[in-house]
């Protein structure tokens, strides 16, 4: 059962499209339904008809394809999780309740004095997660325009990253330590990519404990033995 909401890796990929402000939309492709997250930044029209004129937003993996021909685009990667327990103690409860399976204890004058079994769910694993922002341009105003979306939202040094959790709540986390580097290619004139990318750190965590069952009181009676001296 779940108490709290539960994050899990998934989640934190969801949370970049959230945190750039894109959108999911859907098209048809030869009678077939797909979706696509995209964000629309004015003074910028995309000319790919199923985008709805709005700038497509990929993952490069595990499963998001991309063609590099999809110009402008967002293209997001993540790259490492390192443990950060200086931030929070290692486990840990965070929540407890009544097992579903769990009889009600009763006092003498009947109320309840509480449960013969409870559900615990332990504190998430703290964890640094990084992420790489390409953003592919084939004009440099287009580009422009891309990366100030991109400050607006992620403004540095430290910006709130919105991920959904099990439980459709909303939660907020810093992220920041941000770089910008220039990365544009000019193989040639008629194949010139304008990109920058843009890497940042996510103070995030990742819930990797079932939860944990428990024996709690039985009889709330107390005994006394007086011990005569």
């Amino acid at each position: 059962m779940t108490i709290l909401g539960r994050v899990d890796i998934r989640d934190w990929d969801i949370g970049c499209y959230l945190s750039l402000g894109a959108e999911l939309i859907t098209y048809q492709i030869d009678g077939d339904s797909r979706a696509q997250y995209v964000v629309d930044i004015p003074n910028i029209l995309n000319d790919i008809e199923r985008f709805q004129g709005k700038i497509p937003v990929f993952f490069d993996t595990p499963e998001d394809p991309y063609q590099n021909y999809i110009l402008p685009s967002f293209v997001f990667k993540q790259n490492d999780y390192t443990p950060a327990f200086d931030r929070q103690p290692l486990a840990g409860v965070v929540a407890r309740v009544p097992s579903p399976d769990a009889d009600p204890v009763h006092g003498k004058d009947g109320k309840i004095l509480g449960y013969t079994k409870y559900v615990s769910q332990l504190r998430a694993d703290p964890y640094d997660i990084t992420y790489d922002l390409q953003v592919l341009a084939r004009r440099k105003d287009e580009l422009m325009w891309m990366v100030q979306h991109v400050m607006k939202r992620m403004r540095p040094p430290w910006f709130s990253f919105k991920i959904i959790d099990s439980l459709g709540d909303v939660r907020n986390y810093d992220a920041g330590d941000m770089t910008f580097s220039n990365t544009s290619e000019l193989a040639d004139i008629a194949d010139r990519t304008a990109s920058w990318a843009i890497s940042f750190t996510v103070r995030g965590e990742i819930d990797t404990f079932d939860d944990v069952g428990s024996v709690a009181m039985i009889d709330p009676r107390v005994r006394m033995h007086v011990k005569e001296i």
